[in-house]
C-alpha cells in the first residue's frame, strides 16, 4: 500500500512539474482557446534546487507582446503570474503559443547572463478554423492473451461550427493479408465548437491470437479523419532470437543469447541451461546468471563455455530457458576454432627490409649504368669535334 502511494505520488510531481537542471517550472502547460479580447491570469510556480540561486523568467513566442509578468526575477522558489491580453483577431487559425521561460541566473534582477540550466512552459492558445474542423488521437494499449483491449480517442472540434461526429473503429491482423477481425461503430455524437470529446472503451479481443494488431479509427464529421495505430497482444513466452555460435580452442568464452519477452508484463528469473554435445555426447554444459525482463523488451544474457578439452569442429548446443512454470527450447550449430596464429612480426620487417635493399642495390646499378653510359656519350662526342 506505502510503495502504491509512494508510486502515485511520484508520477502526479513528474506530470505537473518540468524541469531542466536545477530549474523548475509548474504546471508543464496551458491550453486555451481564443476569444475575442480574452484577459486572462495564469499562475506559475517555479523552483531552483539551489535555495540561494537565482532564477530569471522571461516571455517567448508570437504572443509574447500581447503578454506581462509580475516579476521578471525570483530567489530561489516562488509564485508568478502570467496575464495575457489577446487581440480582437488572430487571422492565422491554428495552435499560437506564448513561452514562459524560466533559467538560472545570478543572485541580482540585474544580471543580463542566463544560467546553463532552463525550461519553457507553453500557454497554447487555439485559435478556430473558419467552418467545420477537428484535430484527433487515436491509441489503444498493449494486452496478454485472454484480456480485452481498450482504446482512447480524443476529438478536439477546433472549428467555428458545431459537428455531429460518426465514428468507425476497424482493427486487422497485422501478416495475415490484412485480415480484418473486428468492427465496431459508434453512435452519432454532437460536438460544440471549441470542445473537447473523450471516448474510452473496451474492445473484444479476449479470443484474439497473440501477435501485431493494426487499428484504424474513422472520424466523420462532414469531413473524414483517418487516424491509425497498432497494437499487440502478447503470450507468455521468452524466445531466443540471437546467440553467439563460433568459439576460440582452450579459452573461456563468452557465450551470448538474445531474448525477447513476448508477454505485456514483466517476466523475472529467467536463466538458460545449457547443454554441449558431439555426436549425441555431452561434452559441456553451463547455465547463466538469472536476469528479469520488462514488457517486450529484447534483452542479452550470458553465459561462460570452456572449450578447454575440445577439438576444432562443429558441435550442437541445446539452449533451454526457464522462467516461470515455463521454459524455451532451441537446438543451435556451433563451432569451435583453433586461436588465430601469432605473427612473426620480425619476420615480416627482415623481408620488408631485404626487399627494400633490393631495390635500392637496383635503382643503384641502373644509375651507374646510366653514368657510365653518359660518359661515353660525352667522350664520342668530343672526338667528333
Amino acid at each position: 500500500m506505502e510503495r502504491g502511494y509512494f508510486i502515485l505520488l511520484l508520477s502526479l510531481i513528474v506530470i505537473s512539474n518540468v524541469t531542466a537542471g536545477s530549474v523548475g517550472i509548474s504546471p508543464a502547460y496551458a491550453t486555451e482557446h481564443f476569444e475575442a479580447n480574452l484577459e486572462k491570469t495564469f499562475t506559475f510556480r517555479t523552483f531552483n534546487s539551489e535555495k540561494t540561486e537565482g532564477i530569471k523568467i522571461e516571455l517567448e513566442g508570437d504572443l509574447s507582446k500581447y503578454a506581462n509578468l509580475s516579476t521578471d526575477y525570483i530567489q530561489g522558489t516562488g509564485i508568478f503570474t502570467v496575464t495575457l491580453k489577446l487581440p480582437e483577431k488572430i487571422n492565422k487559425p491554428g495552435t499560437h503559443t506564448l513561452y514562459v521561460k524560466v533559467s538560472e541566473s545570478k543572485n541580482d534582477s540585474s544580471s543580463k547572463i542566463g544560467g546553463i540550466a532552463a525550461i519553457r512552459a507553453p500557454i497554447r492558445i487555439l485559435v478556430p478554423y473558419p467552418g467545420k474542423y477537428t484535430e484527433s488521437t487515436f491509441k489503444i494499449n498493449n494486452i496478454n492473451e485472454g484480456e480485452d483491449s481498450r482504446y482512447e480517442l480524443d476529438i478536439q472540434n477546433l472549428g467555428t461550427d458545431d459537428v455531429t461526429v460518426d465514428t468507425l473503429v476497424e482493427i486487422f491482423k497485422v501478416n495475415e493479408n490484412g485480415k480484418k477481425v473486428l468492427t465496431k461503430k459508434l453512435d452519432d455524437m454532437p460536438l460544440k465548437s471549441k470542445n473537447a470529446l473523450k471516448i474510452v472503451e473496451d474492445l473484444d479481443t479476449n479470443n484474439f491470437e497473440s501477435g501485431i494488431y493494426f487499428a484504424k479509427a474513422t472520424v466523420s464529421y462532414g469531413k473524414i479523419e483517418i487516424l491509425n495505430t497498432t497494437f499487440r497482444i502478447g503470450e507468455f513466452t521468452v524466445d531466443i532470437i540471437d546467440y553467439d555460435y563460433l568459439f576460440e580452442k582452450n579459452k573461456i568464452n563468452k557465450f551470448n543469447i538474445e531474448i525477447e519477452n513476448k508477454w505485456n508484463t514483466k517476466i523475472e528469473s529467467i536463466y538458460a541451461d545449457v547443454t554441449i554435445t558431439d555426436d549425441g555426447k555431452v561434452v559441456s554444459t553451463f547455465k547463466t546468471i538469472s536476469i528479469d525482463t520488462n514488457p517486450w523488451e529484447i534483452k542479452n544474457m550470458t553465459g561462460f563455455f570452456d572449450t578447454g578439452k575440445l577439438e576444432s569442429k562443429r558441435y550442437l548446443a541445446n539452449i533451454n530457458l526457464f522462467y516461470g512454470d515455463s521454459n524455451t527450447h532451441k537446438l543451435a550449430a556451433i563451432y569451435v576454432q583453433d586461436p588465430p596464429k601469432e605473427r612473426n612480426y620480425l619476420q615480416y620487417a627482415l623481408i620488408g627490409v631485404a626487399i627494400l635493399s633490393l631495390i635500392m642495390i637496383i635503382g643503384f646499378a641502373i644509375l651507374i649504368i646510366k653514368i657510365k653510359k653518359l660518359r661515353g656519350e660525352v667522350k664520342q662526342n668530343g672526338k667528333k669535334k
